[in-house]
């Protein structure tokens, strides 16, 4: 019998333990994850963010909305070249509410201008300005609901009664950047008609484009100082500003869950550790055997770091797997729709770490236990009753 098999023997000793331990394991190895996956992606954004675009909010942010004539505002001030409002259009397929989607409404001609890194054919992007009642849609929710150029997809819109009937104008790549990655664009004028009357000619915020990207935050100042008096006041960021604001305003949140993530890796050194002695406790006349016949101290202690390994490599395995559809799932559309997130994918360098960490303590684990076991002498051992 080969080294390796005898290894997997071991660990396969008790099914049901071996089981719960991976489950264990992957469970903790999943919540290792997310605050890790949360601070670097966060880090990504902000440091992928133009810096010739500049975002007008309500200065009461979210809890408010902008007039609509906004965008024409900012698109005459000095020193803006462009801009296109910005609304949460609140789309959903009928019969599907639990399946969400980013869906955005935007004046099109201007935000493809404003947005190079929309990878699609010059074609298909003057057919999505042409055609109101089309809409543009990434690649990647374009897969995954089957949807081609020319199909016609009726839409609802989860607040108010409706239908919107699209067909698929443009989809788009993304630059690699993950941004809008699971997201579909339509016209701001169909989905402003099919509002309600007090809702109508609003929108989330306006995005601005600068000539001159030194001058963003002279620019900034001066919209907002223009809409100080005016009823619903803005607050005037630079795309990068933004993001790094909404790093600060979590910075607390996500340096506490970082804190967490590394208690989760104690418990775990704490789980495999306990698991570890108890098989070695209950294979010490197994161990005396393996003395007898000729095994070395060196090799019962390589015997026991293995089985911490395989552990280690099922657990963490498991739970990469479960990271990402849970994550980039429910938890990012959570993120999304409450704390207004950008696009939220795990990082591959997230994976490595984490992957990493939990073999690391694995192997940590298994070394009282395997020094205990490779001490043992073969009289003791094979007289010992467990």
């Amino acid at each position: 019998m080969h080294f390796s098999q005898l290894v997997l023997r071991n660990t396969a000793r008790s099914p049901l333990r071996l089981l719960m331990t991976i489950l264990a394991v992957a469970i903790m190895v999943t919540a290792f994850v997310f605050p890790r996956a949360l601070v670097d992606e966060q880090r990504r954004h902000a440091e992928q963010a133009a810096n010739d675009r500049i975002i007008v909010l309500p200065k009461r942010m979210w809890s408010d909305e902008l007039p609509v004539r906004y965008s024409e505002e900012v698109r005459s001030r000095p020193g803006v070249s462009n801009a296109s409002v910005v609304r949460w259009a609140s789309l959903q397929l009928p019969g599907k509410k639990d399946l969400f989607f980013a869906s955005n409404a935007i004046e099109p001609a201007p935000w493809l201008a404003m947005h190079p890194e929309i990878l699609a054919s010059a074609a298909q992007k003057q057919a999505f300005i042409a055609d109101e009642h089309s809409f543009l849609v990434s690649r990647d929710l374009a897969r995954e609901h089957g949807w081609k150029l020319g199909d016609r997809v009726v839409f609802e819109h989860a607040d108010h009664p409706g239908e919107w009937p699209l067909s698929v104008a443009c989809i788009y790549d993304h630059d690699g950047t993950g941004w809008a990655k699971h997201s579909l664009w339509m016209h701001y004028g169909p989905l402003n008609r099919g509002l309600p009357h007090d809702k109508r000619d609003k929108v989330g915020f306006v995005i601005a484009q600068v000539a001159d990207p030194a001058q963003g935050a002279s620019i900034a100042r001066g919209l907002d100082q223009h809409y100080d008096a005016a009823p619903v006041p803005t607050l005037s960021l630079e795309d990068r500003v933004l993001a790094a604001v909404g790093m600060g305003r979590l910075s607390a949140m996500l340096t506490a869950m970082q804190l967490v993530s590394y208690l989760i890796l104690a418990v775990t050194l704490l789980i495999l550790s306990n698991t570890l002695s108890l098989s070695v406790r209950e294979r010490t006349h197994d161990i005396g055997v393996l003395r007898a016949i000729g095994f070395g101290p060196h090799h019962i202690y390589l015997l026991v770091l293995g089985e911490a390994a395989v552990l280690g490599v099922c657990g963490g395995a498991l739970g990469l797997a479960l990271s990402y559809p849970l994550l980039e799932g429910p938890v990012a559309r959570l993120l999304k729709e409450r704390l207004q997130f950008q696009e939220f994918e795990v990082p591959l360098s997230s994976s490595l770490s984490a992957l990493a960490a939990v073999l690391g303590v694995a192997v940590l684990s298994a070394l009282g236990p395997a020094r205990a076991a490779s001490r043992l002498e073969i009289r003791t051992a094979l007289g010992r009753v467990v």
